[in-house]
């Protein structure tokens, strides 16, 4: 029994590893493509910059909009929301983990990294492959085929990929640099001399122009309305501020999924399919421009100096600390409070994986947004391919998977 418990974990550790090994594989031959094609002049730096430009103000929300607005029902909140608590639970952990590293002199643009992993394309990819390779057979149950497995996967990967999606582009562009962006930077002096216009009152001297403190106790404090009505004014000049492109695809996916008529006529067979589906067509080509534009970023952008050892600190928390944290909480949601959750081991398998894996490509869109030195953005496009190399020549998701499927057998899960 021993020998063949421990062939089935070296089965499945095979598995695992050839299917990220396969998925990683694509994501650098595309790197490589845009690599070759900045090199040899296909691709000029004004094409590579309208590239990265359209790829983050239309392309990126255009997707964003149409995986994000079929999801985005009130029934599945329902259904699937111990996936949103979970992922904002991670990223938090990440977050606190970010926050002491730069402590230690952590460079500003790793914070993002520590906290948004690939939540999209590499686990779609990890799951067809496991499905083809019969890495997911653990998981069908007699009243589940392996079809309606994947498809359950697929449905919480998404459900996982929305929050991550929201979050990232909502916080990166702050997270990514010391210094807010410039539209902030304005808020603030703005609303600096707002309260020093509230605690000073003028006294026009025509002749000296000068500007005179009245006493202490000459001063009269704003009324509550005045008050109200300016955090109103600097709340909504902070809301327009932080607000961009994907970040408001994303918003808009939500409030149109959310109301019936328009989930069913839009995301639906309805009327207003037609416009869907063409934003559907156009944000499909955003995964394959943005990997071509991060490759040529890497002939093009020769980036400042990485320091090995928050490099090495930084793949450390991806690849092991983050999945021994998601599998460990799932374990313990599981065994204390068994019926917290559905009784679905593929739910159980997208919780514990979901926090799984390298930095999200989409943060080199992120760091176009943030507006990064160019050395910074070069570093910021080798530090994501070297995250996709180590993955693809070491077993660091193999592991996590193989460790997963164990947890679901001991929990006895769909049983």
């Amino acid at each position: 029994m021993l020998v063949n418990h421990n062939l089935n974990m070296t089965s499945d550790l095979v598995e695992g590893l050839v299917s990220s090994t396969k998925a990683s594989i694509s994501v650098i031959l595309v790197l490589v493509y845009g690599y070759l094609l900045r090199k040899f002049g296909f691709l000029s730096q004004d094409g590579e910059s309208n590239i990265s430009r359209l790829g983050t103000k239309f392309l990126l929300p255009a997707l964003l909009f149409t995986e994000i607005g079929p999801l985005a029902t009130a029934s599945n909140l329902k259904n699937y929301w111990p996936i949103i608590p979970l992922s904002l639970f991670y990223q938090c952990v990440a977050l606190m983990v970010a926050l002491i590293s730069r402590l230690a002199g952590m460079p500003q643009h790793y914070v993002p990294m520590f906290i948004f992993n690939n939540v999209t394309s590499l686990p779609l990819l990890l799951i067809s492959a496991l499905a083809a390779t019969g890495g997911l057979d653990p998981l069908v149950t007699d009243d589940r085929t392996l079809d309606s497995v994947v498809k359950a996967g697929r449905v919480y990967i998404l459900i996982n990929a929305l929050v991550g999606n929201l979050t990232r582009f909502a916080m990166g562009p702050y997270l990514m640099k010391a210094n807010a962006p410039q539209s902030s930077k304005a808020w603030f002096r703005s609303y600096h001399d707002h309260v020093e216009d509230d605690s000073l009152l003028s006294d026009s001297n025509q002749e000296t122009g000068h500007i005179a403190l009245l006493d202490e106790e000459d001063r009269e404090p704003p009324s509550i309305k005045h008050r109200t009505l300016s955090s109103l004014n600097r709340a909504k000049e902070w809301i327009i501020n932080a607000m961009n492109p994907p970040l408001t695809g994303g918003i808009l996916a939500v409030a149109f999924g959310m109301i019936p008529w328009f989930h069913r006529e839009l995301f639906g067979p309805g009327v207003l399919s037609p416009l869907s589906d063409s934003l559907n067509n156009v944000g499909k080509l955003f995964s394959a421009l943005q990997m071509l534009v991060l490759g040529s970023h890497l002939f093009s952008k020769k980036g400042s100096k990485t320091q090995p050892f928050f490099l090495a600190w930084l793949f450390t928390y991806r690849f092991i600390i983050a999945p021994a944290l998601s599998i460990s909480v799932v374990y313990f949601i599981r065994t204390t409070w068994p019926n917290l959750l559905d009784n679905d081991p593929m739910l159980d398998y997208v919780l514990a994986l979901s926090n799984v894996g390298p930095p999200a490509l989409t943060l080199a869109a992120v760091a176009v947004m943030a507006d990064l030195p160019s050395e910074v953005e070069g570093q910021v496009s080798r530090i994501l391919t070297f995250s996709y190399a180590i993955q693809q020549v070491t077993p660091f998701i193999s592991f996590p998977v193989t460790i997963t499927l164990w947890m679901i057998k001991q929990t006895g899960v769909g049983n």
